[in-house]
């Protein structure tokens, strides 16, 4: 990775670093960052950036310029792709008040996650799905996980298996709102990040 520019510190308001990692593939971890760091930059007016530490290289794929640069901006969020993790203490020194961390799935990303002030699980409570979901929550039992992730985040699963997973994981379970496009927020999705954030 090239040198990261920071730029000059600015006094800000608190800083905080938000941490999404997937429990598997496609369960929309990249959707619902983009749309966090969105809602934090449009409707807070906070300086927001986003950070991709997954191999899905999904946020590179958005940089329209393809410029030789560490980052690119789109609808007023800092976006930087493929970042390793021996980066992030650097980013983290930038003058962004909300560092917004798109960990993927990957378990590498583990220690990074920990790290965040704020830590949301993605997962799908689909039947065919929800097996993943209790395996990743499973593997994690010995680090009591239920103290370090603020909620679980589905947008399938039914009333009875959200309840049902609470009860056995005593984790939070939140619905995330039908985002058809997460730059393009709409009012009925607002109180949802109000929440998240």
């Amino acid at each position: 990775m090239r040198n990261i520019q920071i730029r000059s510190a600015k006094k800000v308001r608190e800083r905080k670093t938000i941490g999404f990692l997937g429990v598997e593939a496609g369960v929309g971890t990249t959707h619902i960052a983009i749309a966090a760091a969105n809602y934090a930059a449009n409707e807070w007016g906070m300086s927001t950036a986003v950070a991709e530490l997954g191999r899905h290289l999904c946020i590179s794929s958005m940089d329209e310029d393809e410029a030789e640069s560490d980052c690119f901006v789109r609808e007023r969020v800092c976006y930087y792709p493929q970042v390793l993790s021996m980066h992030v203490p650097q980013l983290l020194n930038a003058s962004h008040e909300l560092f917004v961390l798109d960990l993927g799935c990957e378990q590498e990303n583990w220690q990074e996650f920990l790290r965040c002030d704020l830590k949301y699980l993605v997962a799908s409570l689909s039947p065919w799905r929800v097996n993943q979901a209790e395996q990743f929550m499973e593997n994690h039992e010995c680090e009591p996980i239920k103290n370090y992730i603020t909620a679980l985040l589905t947008v399938t699963g039914n009333v009875y298996e959200k309840k049902r997973f609470q009860r056995a994981y005593h984790v939070p379970v939140r619905t995330i709102p039908f985002i058809p496009d997460p730059f393009l927020l709409v009012k009925d999705q607002l109180p949802f990040f109000q929440q998240l954030l």
